[in-house]
This record gives structure tokens, sequence and C-alpha cells, in this order.
């Protein structure tokens, strides 16, 4: 999957805003906001694709694109480690940025691709 330029670039200034929304916000908090960044950014990778979603729709498939792109333990696993890192919150600032920014990078291919092969009928 070749995903174009300017597509890219949109997933990455997601994932840059998932970076800082994690270096932003305390424990718990921080997870509920980017759960709502990820599905607005699905519903924005679908309008690439000239699908109209709306946010349950979103959701569902942020849901599949988890559990058979990035893998349901590891998103998981990647929301747990956001939030020990919240534990020495000073200090773990890059380490929560770095989780947010990664998990948001992965997830927003593995939308483009769901949406990419949908569009060819697969």
């Amino acid at each position: 999957m070749s995903i174009p330029k300017h597509h890219s670039k949109t997933i990455h200034k997601w994932a840059a805003a998932a970076g800082a929304t994690a270096a932003a916000l305390p424990v718990g908090l921080d997870a509920v906001a980017l759960a709502a960044e990820e599905i607005t950014m699905v519903i924005h990778i679908g309008s690439f694709f000239g699908a109209d979603i709306e946010k349950s729709a979103a959701q569902g498939i942020l849901s599949a694109v988890i559990a058979t792109g990035v893998g349901t333990a590891a998103h998981t696993a990647a929301y747990a480690a956001l939030e020990s890192a919240n534990l020495g919150y000073l200090f773990t600032i890059p380490v929560k940025i770095g989780i947010a920014v990664g998990l948001v990078e992965l997830v927003g291919r593995a939308a483009y691709s769901y949406f990419e092969k949908r569009s060819h009928g697969a």
C-alpha cells in the first residue's frame, strides 16, 4: 500500500495532534481524548475516498481496523503504556508523546488501507 504524500501528511498531522494531546492531559483524560481523535481521524480518512460516515460507523471501523491492522492487544498495550507513563508525569511526557504518535500513525495507516480496499471492492 502506497499512501499519496498529501494523505500521508494528513495522517502525520493527526499523529502530531495526538502527541500534543498526550503531553497536555493527565491520566484518563488523555486516553479519552485520543480515542475521540482516532474516531475523527477515521471520518477524515474516509472522506478521502468519498465515504460520508457518522461517529458510530467510525467507531465500528476503528474497532475493525484495530483488530485486523494494528492488533487489539497492541492497541490495548499502547494505551496501558501511555497510562503507566503518567506515573512520573513530568519526566515521561516524551514517552507519552512517542506512544501516542506511533499509535495514531499505525491506526491512520490501517484506516487508510481499510478505505482503499473498500473503494476497490475488496
